[in-house]
């Protein structure tokens, strides 16, 4: 009998376990309770194990604030012969963004650049951006360059959590404008000034003034206000500061160039000062002009010509100058000749003693040691020796000497004795004699008679 034949044993065949591949897991601080195997990669088996970053078992969920951030593994143990096998999750936990609360801000438009970041209230995280009317760089607002406004301050966090923003609200005022300074003259007699319409720039109305003396309705006054710096001052608006501008006011006293003089000088006198021939009491500092060019205010007959000169006194405007003259007028000297001697017989004829002397004079002879008839000089019957010459002024009678004479000039003309030197009979003498012109110079004329 043949035998039996068995069926042949079946063969099993196991799948080796899938635990899904590597992965990640970004989770909120705020998030709730998340499956781990949500942050594998492919298809993983389910009913595995985990295991936390220190190696413990653990849930197969993840707590934000309870669990550990970290390498979470997940093991799938497989069917023999099949070994186990493993993925890994990496879970990070992004911590909730705070990006502050909102602040304001008034700054002047003046101000320097501020760090927007440092207006925001609580403790908000760096790492922000900031968006607004202006592009913000480094952080700062500038009002010299910048738009005032609402300023956005953004933390951008991973998905699934929500950014976080808070903003700075910008508000810029205007500073105060009290212009720029100034300076004012004014004369003394010039009407009240109003100190505004003086101060450069764009001055804003609504100041205050404050100097030397007080000041009412914004006018200085030259004849009542004393002079000095006065200062207008614009309050500003928070946080601006006051604004101020000032004018230095000068006050010029009306120029006093004296009233008018003359003066008439011998053409052989020394220089004069011409201000010392103005009447009043005449300002200095003022300038001389004329006929010939004025050195150190004075008028030297030698070099000038006469006529009438004008001292002026330039004050600036809107004063007016002051101006007065000199007139100058000059006269020639006398001429008396040269001194001469004349020699006589007993019985000479009468004899022109004017015509004895030298030179070019124009004088007549009168006087002693005997009076003298017609500038003649008779040797029977008159006494030797010197003769006084008088001086013919024009449109003045000669006078004999030793009298006083009035003179065209400004001042007396006085003529002086003379008295012989004496000596023998016959013998020469020559007496000096001397007259005083005033303005002019004095003269000398000597002359001998022998008898």
């Amino acid at each position: 009998m043949r035998p039996v034949c068995e069926p042949p044993s079946p063969v099993a065949v196991n799948t080796p376990p899938d635990p899904g591949v590597d992965g990640g897991l970004v989770l909120c601080a705020t998030s709730p309770a998340t499956s781990l195997i949500a942050g594998l990669n492919g298809t993983p088996d389910p009913g595995g194990s985990w295991t936390d970053p220190t190696g413990s078992n653990t849930t197969g969920l993840f707590t934000p604030g309870i669990s550990i951030p970290g390498t979470y593994t997940y093991t799938v143990n497989g069917d023999p012969p099949c070994i186990a096998a493993s993925a890994e999750v990496v879970v990070a936990v992004v911590s909730n963004a705070d990006a502050g609360t909102p602040g304001t801000i008034t700054l002047c438009s003046t101000d320097a650049a501020i760090d927007l970041f440092a207006e925001l209230g609580g403790t908000p995280d760096l790492g922000g951006a900031w968006s607004g009317p202006s592009a913000v760089v480094g952080g700062q607002y500038d009002p010299a360059t910048m738009t005032p406004g609402v300023y956005t301050y953004t933390i951008v966090v991973p998905a699934p959590c929500v950014n976080a923003s808070s903003t700075v609200t910008v508000t810029e005022v205007a500073p105060p404008n009290a212009g720029t300074d100034e300076a004012l003259t004014l004369c003394i007699s010039s009407p009240s000034t109003s100190l505004f319409a003086a101060l450069g720039g764009t001055p804003q109305v609504g100041g205050t003034w404050s100097g030397p003396s007080a000041v009412v309705g914004g006018l200085f006054n030259p004849a009542t206000m004393t002079a000095g710096v006065y200062t207008y001052t614009v309050a500003g608006s928070t946080p601006c500061p006051a604004d101020d501008a000032s004018i230095t006011v000068t006050v010029v006293d009306a120029p006093d160039a004296g009233t008018p003089g003359t003066i008439t000088l011998c053409s052989t006198d020394a220089a004069i000062d011409l201000i010392a021939e103005l009447g009043g009491t005449p300002d200095l500092g003022g300038a001389w002009s004329g006929p010939s060019a004025v050195v150190g205010g004075q008028y030297d007959p030698a070099t000038m010509t006469p006529g009438v000169y004008t001292y002026t006194i330039v004050v600036p405007a809107p004063c007016v100058n002051a101006s007065s003259t000199v007139t100058v007028t000059e006269v020639a000297p006398p001429n008396a000749g040269t001194d001469e001697a004349l020699t006589l017989c007993i019985s000479s004829p009468s004899t022109s003693l004017f015509a004895a002397l030298g030179g070019t004079p124009k004088l007549v002879v009168h006087g002693r040691p005997s009076a003298v008839v017609g500038g003649l000089f008779n040797p029977a019957t008159m006494t030797a020796g010197a003769p006084t010459p008088a001086p013919a002024l024009p449109g003045q009678p000669r006078v004999a000497a030793g009298t006083p004479a009035p003179s065209s000039h400004r001042r007396r003309l006085t003529l002086r004795n003379c008295t012989p030197t004496g000596g023998p009979r016959f013998a020469t003498s020559r007496p000096a004699l001397h007259y005083t012109c005033r303005p002019c110079a004095s003269s000398t004329v000597t002359s001998n008679a022998v008898r």
